[in-house]
């Protein structure tokens, strides 16, 4: 019993030391939002971070107003130079406080993340394709006012003694003055939230909100460049709309557009467009009947491996009954023997005309009635 609980045990070692528990996570989490803890603790073992060697920095436009779109690009230098990565995150914050420093928490509404969502956190391919990476999201500052914003990167490093390690890297305060909008500027309306993400095959009708428009351009562009112009139509006061095509597979598209007024001429950063297949909803009722059989499975192992067992002479003793068979056999002789003697002759001797032969066969049945004369 104590061997077979020891080659469980030793089953279970070599199941856990079979895990990899200081490496980065070298396919990525995938993009969200999110704080800056999750650079240090779930894209690998927080205890084994080191210091990335990356150069960061944060671009905007030279103005920045209130309520309108605004570009904010990371630029990141020292790609596969540095370190042998393969995939980067990119984290824009507003602090340093790990927890609460997306820039949602100071003021900002995050409009497009470049790749389809409205997250703070994009993971990009560097690919190999140069020694730096840029990527931009388009925000939005509620109020007037200074701003901080931060670039923070997470990777891993594929080669050399820090192979498998994570590596997480924070930049200097980058800060942005936020000014107020002139009076007569064509722009957006402070209220319109542009869509950021559609299912394949799907037609998007754009409707804009403006204010001191006179005329919209809008144009658009695939992934591989090409660039094309969108009709426009004016379906209400300072409203128009336009239609973006449908794509046959997943991928993107970006957007912009070009107003026109009394104030000078404004054009709008690139919106983002992704075409996503929705997953088919999964029926979850059979994984969790596996998960509880197999829950039911580990508890009878357990209660089998710590039931005690029962001794083999304890066993033969229990269901040993040779003394009753014994017994049994002997009355069982006593009951033939019994019926094989001669019936006892009655008080007059033989019946009349009986033989001693047949009253040895027969007696019995004599004196049961079979043959009548007897009592």
């Amino acid at each position: 019993m104590f061997q077979l609980r020891v080659k469980v045990l030793l089953l279970l070692l070599v199941l856990l030391g079979s895990t990899t528990f200081g490496a980065a996570e070298p396919g990525g989490n995938g993009d969200g939002l999110r704080d800056m803890q999750c650079g240090g603790a779930c894209h690998g073992d927080a205890g084994q971070n080191a210091t990335s060697s990356l150069s960061l920095s944060i671009e905007t436009p030279e103005h920045v107003w209130a309520g309108q779109p605004t570009e904010v690009t990371i630029v990141v230098a020292g790609v596969d130079v540095s370190h042998d990565e393969d995939l980067v995150g990119l984290f824009l914050l507003s602090s340093t406080n790990a927890n609460g420093d997306t820039p949602l928490s100071n003021g900002w509404e995050i409009l497009s993340d470049g790749s389809g969502g409205t997250g703070n956190y994009v993971e990009r391919s560097t690919d190999g394709s140069g020694a730096s990476l840029q990527h931009t999201w388009i925000l939005r500052a509620d109020a007037i006012g200074e701003r901080t914003l931060f670039a923070s990167v997470h990777h891993g490093d594929a080669t050399g003694s820090s192979q498998g390690r994570p590596f997480f890297g924070i930049s200097e305060a980058f800060v942005i003055n936020i000014e107020p909008v002139p009076e007569d500027l064509p722009r957006l309306h402070e209220d319109f939230v542009p869509p950021s993400m559609r299912e394949v095959g799907e037609v998007t009708l754009v409707e804009l909100q403006t204010k001191f428009t006179e005329t919209v351009a809008v144009e658009w562009q695939t992934e591989d460049g090409v660039t094309l112009e969108a009709s426009v139509n004016a379906s209400g006061e300072q409203v128009w709309e336009f239609t973006l095509p449908a794509t046959l597979k997943p991928s993107s598209l970006q957007w912009r557009a070009t107003f026109t007024g009394q104030g000078p001429e404004q054009t709008t950063p690139w919106f983002t467009l992704a075409a996503q297949v929705t997953p088919a909803e999964v029926d979850d009722r059979p994984i969790y009947i596996q998960g509880l059989a197999m829950g039911l499975l580990l508890f009878g192992a357990v209660v089998a491996l710590q039931k005690p067992r029962t001794n083999s002479e304890d066993l033969l003793k229990t269901f040993d009954q040779t003394v009753e068979i014994q017994t049994i056999q002997a009355a069982d002789s006593v009951v033939e023997s019994t019926s094989d003697a001669p019936a006892p002759l009655p008080e007059g001797g033989l019946p009349p005309g009986w033989t001693e032969e047949q009253w040895a066969w027969y007696g019995h049945e004599y004196l049961a009635g079979t043959y009548g004369g007897g009592q």
